[in-house]
């Protein structure tokens, strides 16, 4: 194997390898698929796939694991908000870079939301956002009123689950709405809830 290698020659072989693999992922469930199935498709013997992976499942990692690595990477909220204070179209770019980010790497997305042989993948993304989001919070510091621990348990969890359902359903229906669209709804639900942008009147307790 050639961990970390950035000869051309390796990293075009991988490339080819990954893009080859999500094609298949796409058309096929992964629990079927077999090395064969994946060196003919990357056009590269079996013995070339076993150069760069131990076997499917180690491709596989590589390929979650850099898929999120840089999905992940782009949550940075703190960059977006000045002084603490929450500026409508900073956040609704920042929501809008995410969904084109998502368009972007529509293939990674669908081949890994969709693939009924990869149910842990929806899990796997949320632990990684879970763990950047309270980095996060220690970078920009939140409002004494929202430091209580069980907020920040689950107020993660829910825009989490939230974000990674409805970026499912955007893929499901063909990113009919566009992403700009889909940066101010999201940012009417974070700043409103989901009653207020329903249009309910919610009583402020006093």
């Amino acid at each position: 194997m050639h961990p970390g290698s950035t000869d051309l020659r390796v990293v075009k072989t991988r490339l080819a390898i990954q893009s080859r693999f999500l094609d298949l992922l796409l058309k096929k469930n992964f629990n079927e698929l077999t090395v064969k199935d994946i060196a003919s498709a990357a056009n590269i013997g079996r013995g070339t796939f076993y150069l760069h992976y131990q076997d499917k499942y180690d491709l596989l990692e590589k390929v979650i694991e850099e898929g999120l690595e840089t999905t992940i990477d782009m949550f940075q909220p703190h960059e977006y908000l000045v002084g603490g204070q929450v500026i409508p179209e900073r956040i609704i770019q920042f929501v809008l870079k995410i969904f084109e980010h998502f368009r972007e790497n529509e293939r990674f997305f669908r081949a890994m939301l969709f693939n009924e042989g990869i149910p842990m993948f929806r899990h796997r993304m949320q632990q990684r956002f879970l763990k950047k989001f309270h980095h996060e919070v220690e970078l920009i510091g939140l409002p004494g009123q929202v430091a209580d621990p069980s907020t920040l348990e689950i107020l993660p969890i829910f825009i989490s689950s939230g974000m990674i359902g409805l970026v499912g359903w955007w893929f499901e229906n063909q990113m009919r709405i566009p992403e700009k669209d889909m940066a101010r709804k999201v940012f009417l639900v974070m700043t409103q809830g989901p009653l207020k942008t329903f249009g309910f009147r919610v009583e402020e307790n006093h």
